[in-house]
């Protein structure tokens, strides 16, 4: 239920106005279908998240950074606001692993680690676009913790 809420908080806050999406809306009736026979809850939440952003034209290469070089698995990376991945030098909040990213590219959650860094890059991917205002479904989540699904 809450992660329905959050989906619904999502399309309203992020999708223009008349503005037709029809792609999203199908995905967005499959997720909700996914939920409800009761799949595992996060890859459900970030693969909603991830083909949101691209369809409104907010996605980047998971696989490529923002300079067109691949991912290394081995490398550190960020993300930059409106442009993609970007190399790093040397761990600092808020990084990302490669071997995540790549993961994350092919949709592998069992790689230790990668669930996570997926909501930590969708969260740092959705902040610009959501105007400052937090989501009243994540503040739901805090305060009422839905019992979690594996």
């Amino acid at each position: 239920l809450f992660s329905g809420l959050y989906l619904n908080e999502l399309l309203i806050r992020l999708l223009p106005e008349q503005d037709p999406h029809p792609a999203t809306f199908d995905h967005y009736a499959m997720t909700v279908l996914a939920l409800a026979q009761g799949r595992a809850l996060e890859p459900l939440l970030r693969s909603f998240e991830w083909r949101l952003l691209d369809e409104l034209g907010y996605g980047f290469a998971l696989d490529m950074d923002r300079l067109g070089q691949p991912i290394a698995a081995a490398g550190l990376y960020r993300l930059q606001a409106d442009a993609g991945l970007e190399a790093v030098g040397q761990l600092q909040p808020g990084v990302f692993h490669g071997s995540e990213l790549l993961a994350m590219a092919e949709a592998d959650w069992s790689v230790p680690g990668a669930l996570a860094a997926a909501k930590r890059l969708m969260r740092q991917a959705l902040a610009p676009h959501l105007g400052g205002r937090p989501l009243v479904s994540r503040e739901l989540f805090m305060t009422l913790k839905e019992p979690p699904r594996d």
